[in-house]
């Protein structure tokens, strides 16, 4: 939950490094050095993406509280809302991983009560549960993939630069 409450201080943390693109290359290096000074290496790191890897960025958490708050039978049927364990490891993941992995990736909320994570220009996706994902490549009419994987911020960049390969 941390990531979606720290989401407008964000979101104005990368405008303001957006702003300085701009800016002539002695003065910037000198804002730069001044705002590293008072913002933690985490943020400095999190504003320096490309404009597409913090759209993704931002996408992705608008999406995730819209689908939070999905009532129990969202499709019309018997689906269950996300769980919030599953909400607090997405969470965990956008915090952490390089936001420039993100572009070309979407998620949509599973019926269980899981969170897809959908390659739009692939045929791959990551099924994130609340303490195990699974994932499958499909790549030259072979399909690969994992059940089952215990949950790790680790494993999941993992698999998620092998499907970027």
């Amino acid at each position: 939950m941390a990531a979606v409450s720290s989401y407008p201080q964000q979101v104005e943390t990368n405008i303001y490094w957006n702003l300085l693109k701009d800016l002539d290359e002695d003065l910037k290096i000198q804002l730069v050095t001044r705002l590293k000074k008072s913002l933690s290496t985490k943020e400095v790191a999190k504003a320096c993406v490309t404009d597409e890897a913090q759209k993704a960025y931002v996408v992705m958490l608008d999406k995730l509280k819209t689908y939070q708050a999905y009532p129990v039978g969202w499709d019309g049927e018997d689906a269950v809302p996300l769980t919030p364990q599953v909400v607090m490891n997405f969470n965990h993941l956008l915090e952490v991983i390089d936001k420039q992995l993100l572009v070309g990736l979407t998620i949509f909320p599973e019926t269980n009560g899981t969170l897809l994570i959908d390659c739009t220009d692939k045929e791959a996706g990551i099924s994130l549960g609340n303490d195990k994902f699974s994932y499958y490549i499909i790549k030259d009419g072979q399909v690969m993939g994992e059940n089952g994987i215990d949950f790790s911020v680790q494993a999941i960049t993992q698999v998620i630069k092998k499907i970027a390969a």
